[in-house]
């Protein structure tokens, strides 16, 4: 059983649920009396499968959002059968400042920046003998993402994440600053390119992703006035997808501008209880409600 797992097992034997793992150890079987609920990887039994597979699609989760007039970053799907020309037309708008990504895809794996036309090609290419679609979408300058947990409308959880960025000191190599940043996840990572000293005030951008399983780090204090903005832009976008329970991403433009990123069917929140130490006892808590909700409705 993975760390999630064992919460949840956890909260079952609080709450009188009887808890099995079948399919290896893939789907969580949960029975109270006579009710049988699910959870299926990361995602619970709560939201209907429509809403799922409009969510868990970036290209479908775009057109639907930007129907309903939702701010949303913006998406363009390539099926194996693509037209290189309709690609080229579709990137030149952004100079080939293009993130190409894995349609269906989560965790940011499945994810690549490019700048050249070239580059672009050679990724689409590469992902198409993978997946079924990729999307292409700009490459935006993001000042900040957020993460909101929610749940049948009321914010669980909200946090910021901080990229894996390091300013050099002239003393300390590469590795040791990231270390310092996220130790959770860079305790085991080691490499000759991360022992060099970094010049001070020298910058290091491990990597452009907001992903906690990328190397990225939360963070709970948000000024309140863009908590409020991003929490109220979450609420309306669950709400014109009839989610309810969903991780929505948010991010923050250098520019100010709030676009929904994406929003997750199933929550996810093994990195966020191992690297925060209240983490455990703040998702064992949504999980928990999540559970409840599963039995109640």
């Amino acid at each position: 059983m993975n760390s999630v797992q064992q919460l949840i097992k956890e909260i079952c034997e609080e709450l009188g649920i009887t808890f099995s793992l079948v399919s290896k150890n893939w789907i969580i079987l949960l029975q109270k009396e006579n009710k049988v609920r699910s959870i299926v990887g990361y995602k619970f039994d709560l939201n209907n499968h429509a809403a799922g597979q409009i969510c868990d699609d970036k290209f479908a989760l775009y057109e639907v959002l930007k129907h309903e007039n939702i701010p949303v970053a913006e998406h363009q799907i390539v099926f194996k059968n693509y037209q290189k020309e309709n690609v080229f037309s579709y990137a030149e708008k952004y100079k080939f400042d293009m993130v190409v990504k894995n349609n269906t895809g989560t965790c940011g794996n499945g994810m690549y920046h490019t700048t050249t036309k070239e580059e672009l090609l050679e990724k689409i290419e590469e992902l198409l003998t993978k997946y079924e679609s990729v999307s292409l979408s700009p490459y935006y300058k993001i000042k900040n993402e957020y993460r909101t947990i929610i749940l049948d409308g009321n914010i669980e959880l909200f946090y910021g994440k901080k990229l894996p960025k390091v300013i050099g000191d002239g003393q300390q190599t590469i590795y040791e600053l990231l270390y310092n940043f996220n130790p959770y996840y860079f305790k085991e990572m080691q490499n000759s390119s991360l022992n060099r000293i970094l010049k001070e005030n020298e910058v290091y951008e491990y990597n452009w992703q907001f992903n906690l399983s990328k190397g990225a780090m939360p963070f709970l204090e948000v000024e309140k006035n863009i908590q409020q903005q991003v929490e109220n832009l979450a609420r309306k976008a669950a709400e014109k997808v009839n989610i309810r329970f969903a991780s929505i991403d948010v991010i923050e433009l250098e520019s100010g501008e709030l676009l929904v990123l994406e929003i997750n069917s199933g929550v996810m929140l093994k990195s966020f209880m191992e690297i925060v130490p209240t983490g455990r006892e703040i998702a064992k808590d949504i999980y928990k409600k999540a559970i409840e909700e599963m039995f109640d409705r």
